[in-house]
């Protein structure tokens, strides 16, 4: 059992279809709102949310066990407007050595769709920096999520789980082969101009496309990946027109509702020329595009479902270095134990008298330079400013070590730490 209690609490792919991932989902822009709303709630210490197109998951230190775990369920069933009981048993909890365990798995991309992927290591980082700017994450978090990072890292440098990896942009890319054949000459559409459109623009230009057209609602981000590519910017009040001269157009933007419906698709299919199916590839969870598009003729409509059983097939080797990234994991986690093992009473105490000992002798050097005192009162005022710094803690510090000990342990501890500063680092 650790010192200081962590959870997660999350759900993912494997365990929620995508329509429930979908409500859980927390898009990036909200979750200074959603971290602010997770440290309200009674026993959440620290908090970091973690939400990508195929997890959300909340990981927390609290003061009481199942008591957090209620406030972590409270907080998605408020936040996301879901009822308990609509998601309750789609949900997984961890806690301890488990939850950190599990932190490590997803940052090294072996827990994910798409076995050693390359976006969620980002997707983690960008996670944790959140908590520390909204001061949702501390210094148990913070250390676990550094370790992470660290594992994730190691995983991909010193084993081939990212070798010839595999993501989101290349299994489209595997769809739209599969539906149109050769790619060159084709004329594609990105929709969205964040990390994955620009992946998948890079995917399909790789694959031979002959021009890329980049649509996006903001126009600073959308000029700037077209720019990259030397390709042209529609708006998004254009985007009839761009899927009316597109053979197929990928999706993935952070919007909390369907940009693509039926009718806009239909409307612009009267326009197509050619009997080649449209291809639609949403990549994106809250979904872009409505899934009654599917109707619409000739189109051709992929999710992140069809995406996951493209990628099911296609992890081969890679399969192979889990045991290896697991071995990285382990090392990580017996690492991150042994300083929370040592998250104790001790190192606390030691700081704290270090602390208060250096603020004395800072003063009393100060005393010296004013005054001109003789070597027997100097050694006097020494003693006598000791003894008022030891009898000042000692009551205090005899009180921390025996509540310590007791199962709100840590509650005390780093209250002494928030209140006078003493911290040992990872």
């Amino acid at each position: 059992m650790m010192a200081s209690p962590i959870v997660v609490v999350g759900t993912n792919h494997k365990t929620a279809p995508i329509e429930l991932l979908e409500r859980l989902s927390i898009p990036t822009e909200q979750l200074p709102k959603a971290l602010e709303g997770l440290a309200g709630y009674e026993h959440v210490l620290e908090g970091v949310v973690v939400s990508t197109c195929n997890r959300s998951e909340v990981y927390a230190v609290v003061s009481k066990f199942h008591a957090g775990v209620a406030n972590l369920r409270d907080f998605l069933a408020e936040f996301c407007h879901i009822a308990p009981e609509d998601f309750a048993d789609h949900l997984y909890t961890y806690h301890d050595d488990a939850a950190v365990r599990h932190l490590f798995r997803v940052a090294s991309g072996i827990d994910s769709m798409i076995i050693g992927e390359s976006e969620i290591l980002g997707q983690v980082r960008r996670a944790y920096q959140a908590a520390l700017d909204h001061d949702a994450a501390g210094r148990v978090l913070g250390a676990a999520f550094r370790s992470a990072l660290r594992a994730g890292k190691r995983a991909r440098t010193e084993t081939a789980i990212a070798r010839n990896p595999a993501s989101m942009s290349s299994a489209a890319l595997t769809l739209a082969r599969g539906a149109l054949g050769d790619l060159a000459g084709k004329n594609v559409a990105v929709l969205g101009a964040g990390e994955m459109g620009r992946l998948a623009a890079h995917a399909l230009v790789r694959a031979g496309a002959s021009r890329i057209t980049v649509v996006n609602r903001s126009e600073d981000r959308g000029e700037s990946l077209a720019l990259a590519f030397g390709a042209p910017f529609r708006r998004l009040e254009e985007l009839d027109d761009v899927i009316a001269g597109a053979d197929v157009l990928v999706c993935s933007t952070t919007a909390t509702r369907a940009v693509v419906d039926e009718d806009l698709v239909r409307v612009a299919g009267e326009r197509r020329a050619g009997e080649a199916p449209l291809v639609i590839v949403d990549m994106a969870v809250p979904r872009d595009v409505d899934p009654a598009v599917a109707r619409a003729p000739g189109v051709l409509l992929y999710d992140i479902s069809d995406l996951q059983r493209v990628v099911e097939g296609g992890v081969g080797a890679r399969v192979e270095e889990i045991v290896a990234v697991e071995s990285i994991i382990e090392g990580e986690l017996e690492r991150f134990l042994q300083w929370a093992g040592a998250d104790d009473i001790g190192p606390t105490v030691a700081a704290l008298i270090a602390t208060a000992d250096a603020i004395r002798a800072e003063e009393l050097g100060r005393l010296k330079g004013a005054a001109s005192l003789s070597a027997e009162q100097e050694a006097a005022v020494e003693l006598a400013t000791k003894r008022i710094v030891n009898k000042l803690l000692h009551l205090p510090l005899q009180r921390a070590r025996e509540l310590s000990a007791s199962k709100q342990g840590y509650v005390y501890l780093n209250a002494i730490r928030e209140l006078f500063g003493p911290d040992d680092p990872l």
